[in-house]
């Protein structure tokens, strides 16, 4: 197979790529058409021990392999063995078999043993490939199958201007005290083309989610975890481009693709989403645990939350997942509108009210940071840590 073949399979499956970390052991003569005669070979990063069929293989090669593959004489019971024994120490590491004479019986009886399939010899790179790739996607899925998926919260503003941003940051940082050391909770600037998570948390640096959702096959935990910037406070922060973004141009499966990613590496997920409405926005409320609206007391701030209330509804996303939260509440005795209108109006769950603190709020921010940092006794503080403990008991969150 050459150059352009081998780019053009690696691009079709992400798996593919694992197979740099693939170990093949078999006879010298059947390694030749897998290191080649140029530096590294047709597979770069591919290793091989050369050995006989029921030689021992060294545990540090075998430790640093993500896929196994291995020849197998069935003629000989310690070429038999030495796979037994592998599959005994080893038993999470997907192991091939590499057989000269593949007979259906011979087949049935290895699967039977825990190979994960069968190539023949002498090796065919297609078929390698295809087959590794297979068995890597095989063990992703029955781990998939088996991970948590951390809880993910959204807020949105029924408005431009509702304070989403504010509480979005701050409550990522209460949620990430309160689960404690080594419960990192995440927060996704999705507002691609006006975001500020960065600019409110002071952080700066190269890489936002720009960088993960144009990644394609490229998308990994190890790329998520190097794009997001984790701070002292336990907050991983993954910030909106620094260029305006087409929002239209975001696809549906990547940006899903990037959150199930993140939800498990981190304790929780927090997104600040646009107030712009598109299919993948949508598409994002859909998967998440908890929809936070911020709204505020006024005629028109309700009447637009009831708008994208209703679009929620026609698109299925449960009710009973969207809450409401009342931002810039003042402690007056006679107002026209109170928490209870509200709830009656929008019939969603009113979890509270946050304090109107400005313009300290405002003052903090502009310095790129949290209320709480400046003002100890902060009133928002304190409403929006109060939020984070309703979270933590509705949601679960591990730490907790």
């Amino acid at each position: 197979m050459g150059t352009e073949a081998f780019k053009m399979f690696t691009d079709k499956d992400f798996n593919v790529r694992a197979c740099a970390d693939m170990l093949v052991v078999a006879g010298p003569e059947s390694l030749a058409v897998l290191t080649g005669s140029e530096p590294g070979g047709p597979l770069p990063g591919l290793t091989t021990y050369p050995c006989a069929s029921d030689a021992a293989v060294p545990d540090d090669l075998i430790a640093a392999a993500k896929v196994l593959v291995i020849e197998v004489d069935p003629d000989l019971p310690q070429s038999i063995d030495r796979l037994h024994s592998l599959g005994r120490r080893y038993p999470q590491l997907p192991k091939i078999a590499a057989l000269r004479n593949a007979s259906v019986g011979l087949v049935r009886t290895l699967v039977r043993e825990g190979v994960a399939d069968v190539v023949t010899m002498p090796f065919q790179l297609e078929e390698l490939l295809e087959v590794s790739a297979n068995a890597l996607a095989q063990l992703q899925a029955k781990a998939d199958s088996h991970a948590r998926l951390a809880p993910l919260i959204s807020v949105i503003g029924a408005a431009g201007g509702c304070g989403a941003t504010s509480l979005a940051t701050h409550l990522v940082s209460d949620l990430a005290t309160r689960l404690g050391t080594g419960n990192e909770v995440a927060i996704v600037d999705l507002d691609l083309q006006f975001g500020a998570v960065a600019d409110y948390l002071g952080s700066s640096g190269s890489g936002s989610v720009a960088d993960l959702l144009q990644a394609g096959a490229r998308l990994d935990p190890e790329l998520v975890r190097s794009v997001g910037k984790v701070t002292n406070g336990g907050i991983a922060i993954f910030s909106a481009p620094p260029e305006i973004m087409p929002i239209e141009a975001v696809d549906v499966d990547q940006v899903l693709g990037m959150l199930n990613t993140m939800r498990r590496l981190y304790a929780g997920v927090v997104i600040d989403l646009p107030g712009n409405w598109t299919n993948w926005a949508l598409s994002v409320l859909s998967i998440s645990d908890q929809i936070v609206m911020v709204v505020e007391l006024s005629v028109t701030s309700l009447r637009q939350a009831k708008r994208r209330l209703q679009l929620f509804d026609s698109v299925g996303i449960d009710p009973a997942r969207v809450v409401v939260l009342v931002n810039r509440v003042e402690k007056r005795i006679f107002r026209s509108i109170d928490l209870s209108d509200v709830s009656d109006t929008l019939k969603r769950e009113v979890l509270g009210g946050l304090a109107l603190e400005e313009p300290a709020l405002s003052s903090v921010q502009n310095q790129g940071l949290l209320v709480h940092q400046v003002h100890r006794k902060s009133k928002y503080h304190a409403d929006v840590d109060g939020l984070a403990q309703q979270l933590i008991t509705r949601l679960d969150f591990e730490g907790s």
